[in-house]
């Protein structure tokens, strides 16, 4: 079966219009309702998913109620959610040798160990992702 994984950015982008949502998520997504592609995040990507939600509550730009019911949208997702250990070494190297965050690069890790395509939003995570293909 085909893996996905997919970044917070783009997770984000299902359910705040901040930027369009990258190319291919919604078939990957209905795709995966149906079983029939296995949609993957770093456990990670729950944290920072509730924090930019949190931001932008603060912000002023959601209303405490829309981000609680966002919150609770994404623990619907029929995704599998995959601890960081194994992971956690490729990660750092791929942030040296890209200059990203380890947090992107645990996406990019993750990627990698499945033999996976990566969704994201982020312009510097998808070249890195596209450098190591």
């Amino acid at each position: 079966m085909k893996i996905v994984i997919v970044d917070t950015s783009a997770l984000i982008r299902l359910y705040v219009p901040d930027g369009p949502i990258p190319d291919g998520l919604e078939g990957y997504l209905a795709a995966a309702w149906r079983a029939e592609v296995t949609l993957m995040i770093p456990e990670l990507a729950l944290a920072e998913f509730v924090q930019v939600l949190w931001k932008k509550e603060q912000a002023g730009y959601l209303e405490l109620s829309e981000v609680d019911e966002i919150v609770a949208a994404l623990l619907e997702l029929p995704m599998e959610i995959i601890g960081h250990q194994d992971i956690l070494l490729d990660a750092l190297s791929f942030a040296r040798q890209y200059s990203l965050t380890v947090y992107d690069s645990l996406f990019l890790s993750l990627a990698m160990k499945k033999k996976a395509k990566l969704i994201t939003a982020d312009q510097r995570l998808k070249n890195a992702f596209e450098d190591t293909h």
